[in-house]
C-alpha cells in the first residue's frame, strides 16, 4: 500500500509463470512416459541407442544409409525403456512412424506407408505387390 491507501498490483516478470509449472510427476502422467525427454537418465539412454545404432532402421530395411537422429520406442509405449524397445530412426522416419500411430488410435484405421524400395516395390508390408514378391521369393 501506497501512504494515500491505493494498492500497487505487482505484475509478474517475463520469467515468472502465469500458472505454476508441473511437477516432474504431473508430467509423467500426462505424458505417459517414465523418464524425462530433458533428463540426464533419458539423454544417456538415448546416446547409448544412438552409438549402438549410428544408422536409421528403417532406411536400412530399403537400402538406405541415413544417420540416425531419433530414439524411437518399438511397441510405441513411452514407459517402456528397455534397450530391446529402443531403435534408431532418423527425423522423417520417426515422425511418419509416429504420425501413423496417432491416425491409428485417432480413427482405428492403419495409415499406409508411402514409398518404394530400390526396386519399385512398396514399401507398405500390407501392399499387395509387396506381398506378391514375398510369396515369390520365398517359393523360389
Amino acid at each position: 500500500m501506497t501512504a494515500r491507501g491505493i494498492q500497487v498490483l505487482k505484475t509478474p516478470s517475463r520469467t515468472q509463470s502465469k500458472y505454476p509449472s508441473k511437477t516432474l510427476k504431473q508430467r509423467q502422467l500426462e505424458t505417459g512416459r517414465t523418464l524425462a525427454l530433458d533428463g540426464a537418465a533419458w539423454r544417456k539412454l538415448r546416446a547409448s541407442v544412438l552409438a549402438a545404432q549410428p544408422l536409421c532402421a528403417d532406411c536400412q530395411r530399403l537400402g538406405l544409409t541415413v544417420p540416425a537422429s531419433e530414439v524411437d520406442h518399438v511397441d510405441n509405449d513411452p514407459t517402456n525403456n528397455e534397450r530391446s524397445n529402443l531403435m534408431g530412426l532418423c527425423k522423417p522416419c520417426h515422425s511418419s512412424k509416429t504420425q501413423r500411430h496417432e491416425y491409428f488410435k485417432r480413427t482405428g484405421k492403419v495409415l499406409a506407408m508411402k514409398g518404394c524400395d530400390a526396386d519399385g516395390i512398396p514399401i507398405d508390408p500390407d501392399h499387395p505387390w509387396r506381398k506378391a514378391k514375398i510369396t515369390k521369393t520365398s517359393a523360389a
